[in-house]
């Protein structure tokens, strides 16, 4: 009883650290302000509520074929995505938009959307702190739930109407049944495979990160099971993909067809641009090591401290081994040259989790080596002390004060731009930005309610860069105090002639050209929004300011 409060208590706090900066900018409202609207809400949004709105309509009719076709064949149905996670967004939408006031002129509510992605960070916390008190004891179950909850990434996806943090769910829930019957000496049950291979169907249906799994898995049981893994991993995999087709009715329309067109869209969506140590790279060209150092600069060190211990300990359980391939695994693949990466941690954000339990496991053996050292040392009937014991006694008390010291001057996550920060970096973002020459913004999320009360009232802006075509209406429409002071947002054409006045600049730095990153000259700053000393965005007036040359990439990138 003790441990299933202690777990549900894990659950609420994480559903409060998120859920406390939501607020994207609403009217008269006691929320505390969040991040700005970012790139993808609105479709999130918009289609999670159509898929709400549908499920309730039509209940179990929803997968007869005559309603399927109806509902999934119409022309505004965008099946880039599954529907679980928006579907999961889409609910929280529905069931909680009347509770948050401040949003009644815009389309949606968005701060009620983003409800879903913070229930899908709680129930995370909830099943890590459950699988990690089995495996480990619950002091391990509290440090792994603590330090995921340090990790700024995490939470601060789980403030945003994504689909990150169901993904991430589903993808600890997938793994759950592999640590737990994949790596002892016999294979698993069948029973076993079709439990598992069902939570991996739901993956499948909430984002396509789920299709990386099954060469992981393969591997794993070849080497565990040789010839007894075949039966098990049939099993597993039907039962998977069964339940993602039966998930989806949209695949039903055109099989073949769609489920090849869905698996190979990656290959068919534009370029997207990464800044990467000073140097603007191609989504597809990014240098091999980006995953890696982008996993470091943006962990905390207390957790990164933590699973260096964990590794440095040794004496590894058989499922600690198949938990460090999981983590290990998809950074490979998107080190892969050709391979699409973006977005700083973004598309890896799933592997969080499994770091946070190692790094909690990491935590407590730091914490009880030091404690057996501190015991030897103290002990009168030891005449003197090993070498080693010192050793790692001195090493042990560094750390877990440099973390404790970090933690307290460096944790971020309580702050509504932390989806910005690095704390991985010795002197955090500012350096990480300014000196490593890291993306400094990536989602636009520095546009909340406390910037665009800056902003004259029934002003014309233009915006620089604009990342596709409804940015700048999703804005007009889903942020209530844009439509409040009536100001009307623009795409800026680099034109410097004609189109002067106030020009709002968002430091997604892959795509602001380089004079717009200080210039023009003669620009009064209007507004500005700025995270631990790193512009994020800000709204400058050039009607007299003096051009030196029109802004572009070096090139004509």
């Amino acid at each position: 009883m003790k441990s299933m409060l202690i777990s549900a208590l894990m659950a609420s706090i994480a559903f409060g650290l998120a859920a406390s900066r939501i607020n994207n900018g609403l009217i008269d409202s006691s929320l505390p302000p969040g991040p700005g609207l970012t790139l993808d809400e609105s479709f999130n949004i918009g289609q999670g509520v159509y898929l709400f709105e549908v499920s309730c309509d039509h209940g179990p009719l929803l997968y007869s074929p005559s309603v399927a076709k109806e509902v999934f064949g119409q022309e505004g149905y965008l099946p880039d995505h599954p529907p679980l996670g928006r579907f999961v967004l889409g609910a929280a939408h529905q069931l909680t938009a009347s509770s948050i006031s401040g949003a009644e002129l815009s389309l949606f509510n968005v701060p009620a959307a983003r409800l879903g992605s913070c229930f899908a960070f709680s129930m995370t916390v909830l099943l890590l702190f459950e699988f990690a008190k089995r495996k480990y004891g619950l002091a391990s179950a509290v440090a792994a739930c603590v330090l995921l909850m340090l990790m700024p990434r995490a939470v601060a996806h789980a403030r945003l109407a994504s689909l990150e943090s169901t993904t991430t769910f589903f993808w600890l829930a997938a793994f759950v049944p592999l640590f737990a019957w994949w790596t002892s000496s016999k294979p698993p049950t069948s029973r076993q495979c079709v439990l598992g291979g069902f939570v991996w169907g739901l993956l499948l249906l909430t984002k396509v990160q789920g299709i990386l799994i099954p060469p992981l898995l393969v591997g794993w049981a070849i080497w565990q099971y040789r010839l007894r893994a075949i039966k098990p991993l049939a099993i597993w995999g039907v039962t998977g993909f069964v339940t993602f087709f039966v998930g989806w009715p949209w695949l039903w329309l055109d099989p073949v067809a769609n489920v090849l067109e869905y698996f190979g869209r990656a290959s068919e969506r534009p370029t997207l641009y990464v800044w990467y140590f000073g140097e603007r790279f191609a989504d597809k060209a990014v240098p091999w090591h980006y995953p890696f150092v982008m996993l470091l600069v943006t962990t905390p060190f207390c957790v990164t401290a933590s699973v260096c211990w964990r590794i440095f300990a040794k004496r590894f359980q058989s499922f600690e081994v198949l938990a460090a391939a999981s983590v290990v695994w998809p950074l490979l693949i998107f080190a892969m040259p050709g391979t699409p990466v973006y977005d700083g941690v973004r598309l890896f954000l799933v592997v969080l989790p499994v770091i946070a339990l190692l790094a909690g496991r990491g935590f407590v053996l730091m914490a009880a080596s030091l404690r057996a050292a501190t015991m030897l040392s103290t002990d009168t009937a030891i005449v003197s002390v090993s070498k080693s014991s010192r050793a790692k006694r001195v090493i042990a008390c560094c750390l877990l004060v440099v973390m404790a010291v970090a933690i307290v001057f460096t944790t971020s996550v309580h702050q509504a731009f932390c989806l910005n920060d690095y704390p991985g970096v010795p002197g955090g973002s500012k350096v990480a930005v300014e000196t490593l020459q890291l993306e400094a913004s990536y989602w636009s999320d520095g546009l909340n309610g406390d910037f665009w009360n800056q902003v004259p009232e029934n002003s014309v802006v233009y915006v620089a860069p604009v990342s596709h075509q409804f940015q700048l209406s999703d804005i007009q429409q889903l942020v209530p105090i844009v439509r409040q002071r009536n100001i009307t947002l623009l795409p800026f054409q680099y034109d410097p002639a004609e189109e002067r006045g106030l020009l709002l600049l968002l430091h997604r730095l892959a795509d602001l050209p380089p004079l717009l990153r200080s210039g023009p000259t003669g620009a009064p700053v209007v507004a500005d929004v700025k995270y631990r000393g790193v512009m994020l965005a800000r709204l400058v007036d050039t009607s007299v300011a003096t051009w030196d040359s029109k802004p572009s990439w070096p090139g004509g990138q």
